[in-house]
């Protein structure tokens, strides 16, 4: 008899094979996120690559540190932590590519400033 261990899916006890990751109900599911997943790398292309690199997670990882609170809330008096770096000119745009990297074009932002300014964004279309 082989060995049984919990299935991989947070919260579900079902038992499953020890060379298997997830039982009947959440295998099906897994192998969706994996595809979604993949599916965003091949869409996002060099946008993917580049906020999935190195040079961009240290660059966010010490501006985060130097610069740790919201600068939308601040200007409101709120003082909240910051979740994102932001660039200031989104980089789809043909000019905000070329700043991707430059302090000056980022800014410290909570989640919440950060879905409100990508949304005014996308309807402004860069």
């Amino acid at each position: 008899m082989k060995p049984l261990k919990q299935c991989n899916k947070a919260g579900c006890r079902n038992l499953v094979p020890y060379n298997e990751r997830f039982c009947e109900k959440h295998f099906i599911n897994a192998k969706t996120e994996n595809d979604l997943y993949e599916n965003r790398k091949k869409i996002g292309g060099k946008y993917f690559k580049f906020y999935h690199g190195r040079k961009w997670k240290k660059l966010s990882k010490l501006y985060r540190l130097n610069n740790p609170i919201c600068v939308h809330c601040e200007r409101r008096n709120i003082i909240r932590k910051v979740d994102v770096v932001d660039h200031k000119i989104p980089i789809k745009s043909q000019e905000g590519w070329k700043k991707r990297y430059d302090e000056n074009n980022l800014q410290s932002l909570c989640h919440s400033c950060h879905n409100t300014k990508t949304a005014n964004d996308k309807k402004e279309k860069w």
